[in-house]
């Protein structure tokens, strides 16, 4: 009944959202009449994943390539996400990922040139990287993206180690700052990306920190797209020793979304699944995740042997034939392609690759890098300067602002407790007292506000402060409304936010780190509970 697809969502408690689901799945009998194009399209891109991953075998033998073999899928998995991200107006895609796959990633997704990323196998120039290890498979890049009707998407993924899921919370945060950079309240113009491994997204903690912040004011996207390359083994752990749920994706039913559980060696099924998996996201701003099951051809890196611990899945996996082989059998059936047409195809990527390659062995080797572009462009690296910047504000500026600080509105009801506390702040303001660390950090925000730039700080119970010291958000005693005493300093001051996160430690210093990296003209600060 199912054939190759499997739909997680009676968990989710609205009705309507269900009865949206089910309307889809069932009126289409959840598969897609594809276009000849589309299947083409989809053809295409399985080739290239392909033939990307025997021509590194076969140049660079012995070297490591984190292979996306058995997972080919992803790619026109991402290419069929990309195009419809253009058709709903997404000007930004995030993407973050582990080792796996990437460079197969960066090659035909993010259109890295193939001469890069052979000159990283050969490290023609190992004092660039200097204690950088196996920095190829960490690299990120950006990228623009054209769209087969003509949409511009730029493309950006992430810098990330061997910290597994770590990136995710990073991701997000890059997200929502470029989201709130162009004002983009509703949360439809920029999208993360989330690519995970299946031992991955069961067994790291962060996985759960990241999903919790995803219906938080302070942190929601507006829905970031889950895909876990499920090759259902974690280097030699299989699933019943990695995880004591049923799914992988089990931790996602902690939020009112769908899971979608495809066949990666049904090309079909999973373009199905990703239209589906677009379309819910653009109608509720929710996460969606796709659990795409596969299998990983190779072992955990190129040097590694599977069979030791795996005997006789990999009995099954040597005989199987490509994902790739399987759909080109089965367009040749429905005589939606000749023979001619795919050699044609394979040939073609072959040639681009051996042409990338001489150009690698014989071009001399210039850098590739990325970094102090965008919104980065006008700042500089390095050592701080020997000679210390002059800093400081004017005093009457100073006392302007804490008077400001320690103001209410006529109306507001305040704990009578504070009012001793900004009696007091007035008079720091005033010179009468000696001003306070609570109070100068306060006015050093504030002057950073008024001067133009964002100042975001969230952590645990931030926004009175741990030691009662800060009081950032006031609470009307009678009615409970909330008065930001950093939001009324000036008409054209810069947003000050001040956020009280989950009880998050791992995913909202990630989420804050990222959102550093996209706004640095911006104060954006992560306190601990203890400060």
């Amino acid at each position: 009944y199912c054939r190759y697809i499997g739909a997680q969502f009676m968990h989710i408690d609205d009705y309507d959202v269900r009865d949206w689901l089910q309307k889809r799945m069932e009126g289409t009998e959840n598969r897609l009449e594809l276009s000849r194009e589309t299947q083409v399209r989809i053809l295409t891109r399985l080739t290239d994943a392909v033939i990307f991953e025997e021509f590194v075998r076969r140049k660079f033998v012995g070297a490591k390539t984190f292979s996306l073999e058995g997972a080919e899928s992803l790619i026109p998995l991402l290419d069929l996400a990309l195009e419809e991200a253009g058709n709903e107006g997404i000007r930004e895609v995030v993407i973050g990922m582990a080792h796996r796959g990437r460079l197969n990633v960066l090659a035909n997704i993010l259109g890295r040139r193939a001469q890069n990323i052979f000159w990283g196998f050969d490290d023609p120039n190992p004092e660039e990287h200097r204690g950088g290890g196996d920095v190829l498979y960490h690299m990120g890049y950006s990228t623009d993206w054209t769209t087969g009707a003509g949409k511009n998407v730029h493309l950006s993924l992430c810098f990330n180690p061997s910290h597994l899921e770590f990136v995710n919370p990073v991701a997000v945060g890059r997200a929502r700052s470029k989201q709130d950079r162009i004002l983009d309240t509703e949360r439809r113009q920029v999208m993360p990306i989330l690519i995970h491994g299946d031992a991955a997204f069961a067994g790291e903690g962060v996985v759960q920190e990241t999903l919790n912040l995803s219906e938080l004011g302070g942190y929601s996207v507006g829905g970031a797209l889950h895909v876990i390359v499920n090759n259902q083994i974690g280097f030699t752990t299989i699933a019943n020793e990695g995880r004591s749920t049923t799914y992988a994706s089990d931790v996602a039913k902690m939020l009112q979304i769908p899971i979608f559980h495809v066949n990666g060696e049904d090309p079909e099924s999973v373009a199905q699944v990703i239209q589906l998996a677009m379309e819910f996201r653009n109608e509720f701003r929710r996460d969606v995740v796709i659990d795409m099951y596969c299998y990983r051809r190779l072992g955990h890196n190129e040097s590694d042997e599977p069979r030791f611990t795996q005997p006789l899945m990999y009995q099954t996996i040597d005989n199987k034939p490509t994902v790739r082989d399987s759909y080109l059998e089965r367009l040749h059936k429905m005589e939606g392609i000749t023979e001619e047409e795919a050699v044609a195809i394979a040939e073609r990527r072959k040639a681009e690759l051996q042409s990338e390659f001489d150009a690698a062995q014989n071009d001399p080797y210039t850098p590739d890098t990325q970094t102090m572009a965008g919104y980065w462009r006008g700042y500089e690296g390095g050592p701080e300067p020997k000679e210390e910047s002059e800093t400081g504000v004017p005093i009457g500026k100073l006392s302007f602002l804490i008077d400001q600080l320690a103001t209410v509105p006529e109306d507001f009801h305040l704990n009578k407790k504070l009012g001793r506390l900004f009696s007091q702040r007035r008079e720091m303001g005033e010179g009468k007292r000696p001003i306070d660390w609570a109070t100068a950090e306060l006015a050093a925000f504030a002057s950073l506000s008024v001067d133009g730039h964002r100042v975001r700080l969230s952590g645990q119970d931030c926004g009175r402060g741990t030691f009662s010291q800060r009081h950032a958000i006031l609470h009307d005693i009678e009615n409970g409304c909330r008065h930001h005493t950093l939001s009324n300093l000036s008409d054209d001051q810069a947003v000050v936010e001040i956020i009280n996160s989950p009880l998050s430690e791992a995913g909202v210093l990630g989420f804050e780190y990222g959102y550093s990296l996209d706004c640095p003209e911006g104060l954006v600060l992560w306190e601990a509970q203890f400060g």
